[in-house]
């Protein structure tokens, strides 16, 4: 198959996916349940976290994989119950995880790198998951806000990946991830305020210019960054994709990189800056 022909493929692949799974997530979102609302982003972090295991400690006994997942959902249920103890909890799986990969930990050239990679479970997958959640369940209008950090990504996301297509010439970050253009940048901005700006002329008319700007700018670099962030991984792991879960887009690590950076921020922005 040429690339060209490829290049449609996925990208067939990525709208039937995006049509078939966006009611669905719209519907999770508008759930009343605070409940059912964090289970289902809780499984989608377990998920993520089994796929980041996968690509960066591969030879870790399967034992030893379920220990640290399990660890790391324990400690996203305890902090979704006592977010005020999140600051023993988080220590707590940190020298848990610790534990699980002394007891395990392979040639000692790598040992070092695979502890790391270990902590990234609860401290990056775990740890930047459970910020939306907690704009779900205890931010005024949480509901409408999870909606803005869906639309901010997912928009910034798509205008950058079509912008990018079309008009881009200046690599962003080469050695990480090749496909990114400056051009595509400009147009992820572009959407994300937008994005804003639409949501605030729909479901969430409390939003000001100034929530549009504060929420919208940052998302548009925040997200690139979540992406990076992933690519990074995956490259230093040998890794295309996280996994084969979502077809054209990987796995589940793949599709939530860019809304675990802007999640966080947009819970921090509302629960205490706005």
């Amino acid at each position: 198959m040429s690339r060209s022909r490829a290049r449609l493929s996925n990208l067939v692949q990525r709208v039937l996916s995006g049509i078939v799974l966006l009611p669905l997530l719209l519907l999770v979102v508008a759930w009343r349940s605070p409940w059912g609302f964090a289970a289902v982003v809780s499984l989608a972090a377990v998920l993520a976290g089994a796929e980041l295991l996968s690509m960066t400690v591969p030879a870790l006994p399967r034992a030893r994989r379920a220990a640290l997942l399990l660890i790391a959902g324990g400690s996203w249920w305890a902090t979704y119950l006592l977010p005020a103890a999140a600051v023993a909890i988080f220590p707590a799986a940190t020298m848990a995880t610790a534990f699980v990969v002394l007891m395990s930990p392979g040639d000692m050239p790598a040992a070092g790198a695979r502890l790391a990679y270990a902590w990234a479970l609860p401290t990056y997958v775990v740890g930047l998951s459970l910020p939306l959640v907690l704009l779900h369940r205890d931010v005024a209008d949480g509901s409408q806000w999870v909606f803005t950090a869906l639309a901010a990504t997912f928009a910034c996301d798509t205008g950058a990946y079509f912008v990018g297509r079309a008009l881009g010439r200046h690599k962003l970050y080469p050695q990480v991830s090749p496909g990114k253009t400056w051009e595509g940048a400009v147009g992820g901005l572009g959407s994300a305020v937008l994005a804003l700006v639409v949501s605030r002329a729909t479901f969430f008319p409390t939003l000001t210019w100034i929530d549009v700007f504060a929420v919208g700018l940052p998302a548009a670099i925040l997200g690139p960054v979540g992406d990076l962030v992933e690519s990074l991984i995956k490259r230093a792991a040998g890794a295309k994709d996280s996994g084969r879960l979502i077809p054209g887009h990987g796995g589940m690590l793949d599709r939530i990189d860019a809304l675990l950076f802007v999640g966080s921020w947009v819970f921090f922005y509302a629960r205490f800056l706005r």
